[in-house]
């Protein structure tokens, strides 16, 4: 049977509407938000603290079961400054789910970390999971609006 040539652009537009709703990131998509994960790993390690700063929301939240929760972009700034005075950090994030709809998005995955105390040089390794729910702003830039970690370090005796 023959498509009448003015039902095919409809059912390509239908296809497009509807692989956009799905949820899954687009390329483009996914690359920002890998980039704002590199970026926030990359400026911990190098102790770039308002490069670090600059990736939240001005009302963003950080939460952990260490610090409880600590919201908006100055309360989160005062908590990587003491993070950066008292250690050094190498820490791998792998992504397992990343995912958007609309102006929202999420990136999900489990960390690898080395933390050297800079007062006596002694290492802890640490792992767990994070989750990273971000917000496009009106120029298209991604931020970071909740963060939280779960740490599934064992406990050392």
């Amino acid at each position: 049977m023959k498509t009448p040539s003015a039902v095919l652009p409809l059912m390509m537009a239908m296809f497009f509407v509807g692989a956009a709703m799905s949820g899954a990131s687009s390329p483009s998509i996914s690359d920002d938000i890998a980039k704002v994960r590199s970026q926030w790993a990359d400026d911990l390690r190098n102790k770039r603290l308002e490069e670090i700063t600059a990736l939240y929301a001005p009302d963003a939240a950080f939460l952990s079961g260490d610090v409880g929760r600590v919201t908006g972009r100055s309360a989160i700034h005062d908590l990587c400054k003491k993070v950066m005075a008292a250690v050094d950090s190498h820490i791998v994030m792998h992504s397992v789910r990343t995912e958007h709809s609309g102006d929202l998005a999420f990136d999900s995955g489990d960390f690898e970390e080395t933390l050297t105390k800079l007062s006596d040089g002694t290492s802890q390794h640490a792992k767990g999971s994070y989750l990273m729910v971000l917000k496009s702003q009106p120029d298209g830039r991604w931020l970071i609006v909740e963060q939280m970690w779960i740490d599934s370090t064992p406990p050392s005796h």
